[in-house]
């Protein structure tokens, strides 16, 4: 940090600082290893980390925000530092869309598929090892949903925002319940 008595505003400074063009290519460099490794790396944690949000809209708000908050706090960080990180960022983030879009096998790498959880009132627990999901974590999801009964749920589907889409049966039979209260006796009629 700059102390006070050694501060002199200069303009070509601020944005261009004492750096040679070699900066830009190290950034340029930093910038794709973290940004791919941050996406593997977050496709790996799951779909619960990200939420609503897509992998790599989260690594963009995370990613931006630290290049705009250096830009802003310290002032020997010359602004074309963060200006061609957030630059590479976005072009990086619209680079990702556009080959995800494109090409089907990198969509499938880069983005979790929909699974199915329930089916006519039935657990699908094979479906679980594929996303880490326990059968309390879908029971509690159904009830995320207003679902008392497994019986009511025609289909579910665990969605790449990591939230369950639910469809339920018109009229359904109402049998094992799903509070938390119920669990037990569920889970022991599920193993027979």
């Amino acid at each position: 940090m700059v102390e006070a008595s050694e501060y002199t505003f200069d303009l070509a400074k601020m944005f261009f600082g004492d750096f040679t063009v070699m900066i830009y290519l190290e950034i340029i460099l930093r910038v794709v290893i973290i940004m791919v490794y941050t996406i593997i790396m977050i496709r790996w944690i799951g779909k619960r980390v990200v939420g609503g949000l897509g992998s790599a809209d989260v690594l963009l708000i995370v990613a931006m925000g630290s290049a705009v908050g250096d830009a802003m706090f310290y002032p020997d960080i010359p602004l074309s530092i963060p200006i061609t990180v957030i630059t590479l960022i976005a072009a990086f983030q619209k680079l990702y869309v556009y080959v995800g879009i494109k090409y089907e096998a990198v969509r499938k790498v880069t983005d979790p598929k929909v699974m199915k959880l329930v089916e006519n009132g039935r657990l699908l627990k094979e479906n679980f090892k594929e996303d880490d999901i326990d059968e309390n974590e879908v029971y509690m999801l159904l009830r995320q949903e207003g679902i008392q009964f497994l019986s009511e749920v025609k289909g579910a589907y665990y969605e790449q925002s990591g939230a369950l889409s639910v469809y339920k049966f018109e009229d359904p039979v109402l049998e094992n319940s799903i509070l938390p209260e119920h669990i037990e006796a569920l889970q022991c009629n599920n193993e027979k």
